[in-house]
C-alpha cells in the first residue's frame, strides 16, 4: 500500500538527495550544543560543590619567623572554629607548584617571600560565618587573608550560565532551520509534481492519501539524516572526553561529557525523523488547501 502512495513521487534523488545530509549537519550541531550545556552545568556543579566545601588562608608576611608564628596561630583558630573538618598548611613544594605557571620553575630555595597557604577542609554540616571568622584571623594573625572563593566563582557561574543560553539558542535556530529547510523541500516538491497531484485529485485520490506519501519519504530522510548525525556527534564527544580523561582530574576533565547522558543523544535521530515527518505533514496539507 506504502508502494502505491510513493509511485507519483519521482524516485530519482536529484532534488532531495542532500536533505539527509542537511538533516545530519543540523542534529550534529544540534547534539553538541546540547552536550556542552550539560555538560557544562554538571561540571560547574560538582566544581563549585567541591570550592565551597573548602576554603583558603593565606599568611602573608616578609618575615620567616614571623610568618611561621602567624601560621601557627592561624592553624589553632581554624582547628578550634565549629564547622571546619581539618586545616593543613601546604608544602613549600607545594605552594611553588602552584605559582610556577606565572613565575616559572624555581627552585624551592630560591628565598622568595611566599606566603603561607592554608588549605581548610569544611565538614559540610555547621555552617561556617566567614566573615566573622576573617574577622577573628585578622586579630589572632594580622598577615592572614580568607579567601572562601565565592566572588570569583559567582563570576564563573554567570559566565557558566551565559554560556548555557547561547547553546540553548544554538539549538533552537538548528531547529528552527530544519523546519525551514524541510518546509523548502515539500513546496518545491509540491510545485514541481503540481500535475500529477491534481490528477490525482481528479482520480478521487485524497489528500490523506498524498500527506501520506510526503510523510514517508520525509520520515525515511529524517531517520538517514539523524543517525548520520548522531554517529558524528556521539564520536566527537567520545574524543573529547578520552582527551579530558587523559588530562586528568580538574576543570578540563570536570567537563567533559558524560557517558550516561551521551546514551540519550541516542534518541535524538527518533526525535528528528518524527520532526521531519511533522511539518512535512503540515506543509502538505496546508500547500493541498491553497491548490483546490
Amino acid at each position: 500500500m506504502w508502494g502505491r502512495t510513493l509511485q507519483f513521487l519521482p524516485k530519482s534523488k536529484d532534488r532531495e538527495g542532500l536533505l539527509p545530509w542537511v538533516i545530519g549537519v543540523m542534529l550534529f550541531l544540534c547534539a553538541l550544543a546540547i552536550a556542552s550545556a550539560a555538560a557544562i552545568g554538571t561540571g560547574i556543579e560538582s566544581w563549585s560543590r567541591d570550592l565551597a566545601s573548602n576554603i583558603t588562608v593565606q599568611v602573608v608576611v616578609a618575615d620567616a619567623t614571623e610568618r611561621q608564628a602567624q601560621t601557627d596561630a592561624a592553624l589553632t583558630l581554624l582547628r578550634a572554629t565549629p564547622g571546619v573538618q581539618s586545616a593543613t598548611v601546604l608544602a613549600s613544594s607545594e605552594v611553588m607548584a602552584l605559582v610556577s605557571p606565572w613565575l616559572g620553575d624555581l627552585p624551592i630555595d630560591a628565598n622568595l617571600p611566599v606566603p603561607a597557604l592554608i588549605d581548610v577542609a569544611l565538614d559540610g554540616v555547621t555552617p561556617v560565618n566567614t566573615t566573622a571568622l576573617s574577622e577573628r584571623l585578622a586579630i589572632a594573625a594580622p598577615g592572614a587573608q580568607l579567601d572562601d572563593h565565592q566572588a570569583w566563582l559567582s563570576q564563573i557561574l554567570d559566565l557558566a550560565a551565559v554560556v548555557q543560553i547561547v547553546l540553548i539558542s544554538v539549538v533552537g535556530m538548528v531547529v528552527l532551520s530544519t523546519v525551514a529547510i524541510v518546509i523548502f523541500g515539500c513546496r518545491a516538491g509540491l510545485a514541481t509534481h503540481a500535475e500529477p497531484i491534481a490528477i490525482m485529485h481528479l482520480m478521487g485520490a485524497e489528500d490523506s492519501m498524498i500527506c501520506r506519501a510526503f510523510d514517508l519519504r520525509y520520515l525515511a530522510h529524517g531517520i538517514k539524516g539523524g543517525l548520520v548525525g548522531i554517529a558524528f556527534a556521539l564520536l566527537t564527544l567520545w574524543l573529547i572526553s578520552r582527551m579530558a580523561t587523559e588530562l586528568g582530574e580538574g576543570l578540563v576533565s570536570a567537563f567533559a561529557p558524560s557517558t550516561d547522558f551521551s546514551a540519550w543523544l541516542l534518541l535524538m535521530p527518533v526525535f528528528a525523523a518524527l520532526l521531519t515527518m511533522a511539518t512535512a505533514r503540515i506543509t502538505v496539507r496546508r500547500a493541498l488547501k491553497e491548490m483546490m
